[in-house]
C-alpha cells in the first residue's frame, strides 16, 4: 500500500490482513495494481499521492464506497475514480479481488475540464464506453504482471481516452451545455490528436490545423477559449512528458537530450532553460532527485515488508 500511496488502515476490527499484490507501472507513470485481500479498509486520504486521477474495478467480493454524501455498494459492473489527495472510504469483503489505477495529471494533460467534478464517484459499465472500459481493465487484470511496459503503451493511452470520454461526459453534463459544451468537446478530440503529434518538433499550428480538419484560425479560437494558446499547450504537454520520462526507471539510460529530442525539443538549451522556468529545477535535478525518491520508497516498502514477516512469525 505505500508503493501506491494508499491510506492503508487494516481489517475493520483490527486484525493483520494477509494478501496478495501485484503491481506495474507503464511508461506514462500509470500504476496498475491487482490487490487480493481478506476483510480490509482504506480510509483518509494520502498526500504524498501526487495530482492526477485513480479508478478501481471490483474482480470479486464485496464492497463499500463512501466519500462526501456519496455512498455505493459497488459491484463488478461498476467503475468506481476520484481525484488523487481527496477522502475516501473503501471497505472489502474477505477473499476480495480489486483492481486499482493510479493516473498522474502529467498523463492526462489537461484533457479533463472542470476537474473538482471529479472528486468521487461512479459509473456504469453495462453499456458504451463504459463497458470497452470495464472488459479491457479485466483483461489486464488477468495479464498484469506477466505484460512488458512498452507491451503497455496501448493500453495505458487507450484507457486515457476512454476514461476522459466518459469523466468530460459526466462533467458536461452537470456543467456544460449548448455552444460552450460543443467547443469543449472538440476541443477535447483535437488534444487527443495532438497527442501523437507531440515528437514532431516541426508541428506548427498550421500542420495541427490540417491534421484535425479545421482552419488555423478556428485552433487558435478553441484554445483562446479555454485561457490558453495553441503554442503554450504544446510546450506545456511535451514538458510534461519529459517530466514523467526522466524519473522513469525504464528511461534511466537514456539522456536527457535523448528525452527532449523524443518529445519534440529541437534543442537541448531551450530544453534546460523551459524545464527550469516550468518546474523549478533544472532536468539534472529533477532526474536525480526523482530516482532517489523512488530508491527510498523502495527501501521502506522492503522495511515494512521484513517488519510484517517477523510478526508474522511470532504469531505462528
Amino acid at each position: 500500500m505505500r508503493r501506491l500511496r494508499l491510506p492503508f488502515v487494516s481489517d475493520p476490527e483490527g486484525q493483520p490482513v494477509d494478501g496478495r499484490m501485484i503491481i506495474q507501472t507503464s511508461t506514462m507513470g500509470l500504476q496498475f495494481a491487482r490487490i487480493e485481500s481478506g476483510r480490509q479498509v482504506i480510509d483518509g486520504r494520502e498526500l504524498e499521492q501526487g495530482a492526477g486521477l485513480w479508478l478501481l474495478l471490483l474482480l470479486k467480493g464485496e464492497a463499500r464506497f463512501s466519500a462526501d454524501d456519496l455512498l455505493v455498494n459497488v459491484d463488478n459492473e461498476m467503475i468506481v475514480y476520484g481525484a488523487t489527495r481527496h477522502d475516501s472510504r473503501l471497505e472489502v469483503s474477505e477473499n476480495n479481488a480489486i483492481l486499482f489505477v493510479r493516473i498522474p495529471a502529467v498523463a492526462l494533460g489537461g484533457r479533463l475540464i472542470a476537474p473538482t467534478h471529479y472528486k468521487a464517484g461512479a459509473f456504469s459499465g453495462e453499456s458504451g464506453v463504459g463497458r470497452m472500459l470495464i472488459s479491457m481493465l479485466r483483461i489486464l487484470a488477468d495479464e498484469i504482471g506477466d505484460i512488458s511496459p512498452p507491451d503497455l503503451s496501448p493500453v495505458e493511452l487507450a484507457l486515457i481516452e476512454m476514461l476522459s470520454s466518459k469523466l468530460l461526459g459526466i462533467a458536461g453534463k452537470r456543467s456544460l451545455g449548448g455552444a460552450k459544451g460543443a467547443r469543449a468537446a472538440h476541443l477535447h478530440r483535437i488534444q487527443q490528436t495532438l497527442e501523437t503529434l507531440l515528437w514532431d518538433p516541426d508541428l506548427t499550428i498550421g500542420k495541427a490545423a490540417d491534421e484535425v480538419g479545421v482552419s488555423p484560425r478556428y485552433l487558435q479560437r478553441l484554445f483562446a477559449a479555454d485561457g490558453r494558446s495553441f503554442s503554450g499547450y504544446l510546450k506545456k504537454r511535451r514538458l510534461d512528458r519529459c517530466h514523467a520520462d526522466l524519473i522513469s526507471p525504464l528511461h534511466a539510460q537514456e539522456s536527457i537530450s535523448e528525452v527532449a529530442f523524443r518529445w519534440g525539443f529541437s534543442s537541448s538549451a531551450h530544453f534546460s532553460r523551459s524545464f527550469r522556468d516550468h518546474f523549478g529545477a533544472s532536468p539534472r535535478e529533477h532526474r536525480r532527485s526523482g530516482l532517489a525518491n523512488q530508491i527510498k520508497d523502495e527501501m521502506e516498502v522492503n522495511k515494512l515488508w521484513g517488519e510484517y514477516q517477523e510478526s508474522s512469525k511470532d504469531r505462528l
